[in-house]
């Protein structure tokens, strides 16, 4: 409901966002998803391709996600049985008929599966992608621990306004406290579709000052369309890097006005293995905290048009011209 004129819900951006975890779907496996203000359905070929879907058959609708299974490089419907090819097309009919397989086509989406993930590409008028997903080496490289999921939540806002928090750095020493103190430096590089925002802060994390003596917090946030970011993290001790963290924050649109937030995250080896887990949970459980804080805001906030910004906020007028583009 418009509120005033100042007010505006945003409709689902155009780009790449994730559906699900690559290890969390086995050869075979299908499962019903509920994103974009959609019905679609994931699925694993027998040779391992993963595949998003709409989710209706096109010869009665049924949903193949709900008892659908995955035969060869296809999904079969659970109510009569069609097959439905990898690429779109139905080429099986498991009962006598007349004439050529049907011709329909069901809706295809586009994915790629890299950095441990499964991302679909959404577009309003069902484009093909642009651009494309890059890796990131942290998910492949041996000197980075495992990654830990740090949370997983739903939260009552648009996907923009989730993508605008990190450019809001007036809101960190208020909402966040202590942790964060002054903004150190700041500055903002824009690559077409990629967005960096570079920015030093005052830290205080009182366990990590009084092991590590760390008192600065370094960051290098990367957006990627409005789907994925991921934070370079360099927690430093009077200018020396001591820990470099990567958090990739990956947000999917349940519809206009909801979206799934999710955050993984990787920290570099520190001494050894088990130290290295324990200040990456410890991390993660501060960090968590952190989000829960937001998300409490984005739960019950609205989005406004033009509001009334001192020039020390100009990264948030840059970051609104800039996703302009995914609309």
């Amino acid at each position: 409901m418009c509120l005033n004129q100042n007010f505006r819900i945003h409709p689902i951006p155009n780009s790449w966002y994730r559906v699900c975890f690559s290890k969390d779907l086995r050869p075979g496996e299908v499962k019903p998803l509920r994103y974009f203000n959609k019905d679609i359905v994931l699925f694993r070929t027998e040779s391992g391709e993963a595949c998003v879907f709409d989710a209706h058959c096109r010869h009665l609708g049924a949903h193949l996600g709900h008892g659908g299974e995955v035969r060869g490089e296809g999904i079969q419907c659970p109510y009569h049985g069609w097959i439905w090819h990898k690429e779109g097309y139905c080429n099986h009919v498991p009962y006598p008929h007349t004439g050529n397989n049907p011709t329909v086509q069901l809706g295809k989406w586009p994915v790629a599966e890299l950095n441990g993930t499964v991302y679909a590409y959404y577009h309003s008028e069902g484009k093909p992608p642009t651009w494309e997903m890059p890796e990131f080496p942290e998910f492949s490289g041996g000197e980075w621990v495992s990654a830990i999921q740090m949370y997983k939540r739903n939260v009552a806002c648009s996907i923009q306004e989730i993508a605008e928090n990190n450019s809001d750095t007036a809101h960190f020493s208020h909402l966040h406290g202590t942790r964060f103190g002054k903004v150190l430096s700041e500055s903002l590089e824009l690559d077409g579709l990629i967005r960096t925002h570079i920015a030093s802060y005052e830290v205080r994390i009182p366990l990590l000052s009084r092991l590590l003596g760390i008192n600065e917090f370094h960051t290098t946030y990367q957006q990627y369309g409005l789907g994925c970011n991921r934070n370079l993290v360099s927690l430093k001790a009077n200018g020396k890097t001591v820990l470099e963290w990567r958090l990739v924050c990956m947000h999917t649109p349940i519809d206009k006005e909801n979206a799934e937030a999710l955050c993984v995250t990787k920290l570099k080896k520190f001494i050894n293995v088990p130290f290295t887990r324990f200040l990456v949970e410890l991390l993660t459980k501060k960090a968590c905290e952190e989000v829960d804080k937001d998300a409490m805001v984005w739960d019950h906030k609205i989005f406004l048009e033009n509001p009334p910004l001192y020039k020390e906020e100009h990264s948030i007028n840059q970051f609104r011209e800039w996703v302009e583009q995914f609309y």
